[in-house]
């Protein structure tokens, strides 16, 4: 089923692995070059990617890295493939760094008493290993509107993310509201990453296919 990219940062698909990073969030302003610069305040450990991370109020998220991204002439990012256009804009965000278009995948339900406000929830992926930031490979979308108490919402979208991210990192959802400044927190790694310069002169992404899904 054809997916926007303006569906916001929340991809799953397949586990992304790795050991659990470190609890504290990072303050992305110390290496970031966008988004939010706000850091989580003491709270639960983070969880790997691909589990539930569950705040007291009862609001739970669940994101998942599905694997490298592909050329398609339409998008799916569920499926592994986003039209030319935007997997061109994705690796045009790269900025001359090393790394891949990678999907995301984030599902938030509310098992609490008050609805959340989904236009106020903010993600981040952050390097914890080495530093760095990723960016939606689109600016515009996300999570919109009300999610009602006994409902969940998903969004999917792509990013392009530093090799330097990859090998390390943590995806970071902020919600509003009482829970404004307590970060659901996800570690990972992306398997195959490295912070290895590619042999020769082109970059070659064949080799990262059976990543893909997971």
């Amino acid at each position: 089923m054809p997916l926007s990219l303006s569906l916001s940062l929340a991809l799953t698909g397949c586990g992304a692995g790795g050991e659990p990073a470190p609890s504290a969030a990072p303050d992305p302003s110390a290496s970031a070059t966008a988004g939010p610069s706000r850091a989580a305040s003491p709270g639960p450990s983070a969880v790997p990617a691909g589990k539930t991370f569950a705040w007291p109020d009862g609001l739970e998220a669940t994101v998942t890295v599905l694997g490298r991204l592909r050329p398609a002439d339409r998008t799916d990012v569920q499926g592994g493939t986003v039209d030319d256009k935007r997997l061109a804009g994705a690796r045009e965000k790269l900025l001359g760094q090393s790394g891949e278009p990678l999907g995301l995948r984030v599902k938030l339900t509310n098992n609490g008493d008050t609805p959340l406000d989904l236009d106020g929830v903010e993600v981040q992926w952050v390097g914890v290993e080495v530093g760095g930031m990723a960016q939606r490979a689109d600016d515009d979308g996300g999570f919109e509107g009300e999610l009602a108490p006994g409902e969940s919402a998903t969004e999917l979208s792509a990013w392009a993310v530093p090799d330097i991210v990859a090998v390390g990192y943590q995806v970071l959802v902020w919600p509003e509201g009482a829970r404004n400044g307590a970060a659901g927190q996800f570690s990972g790694a992306v398997p195959g990453a490295s912070l290895r310069p590619p042999q020769g002169d082109d970059h070659d992404h064949s080799d990262h296919s059976d990543h893909s899904g997971h």
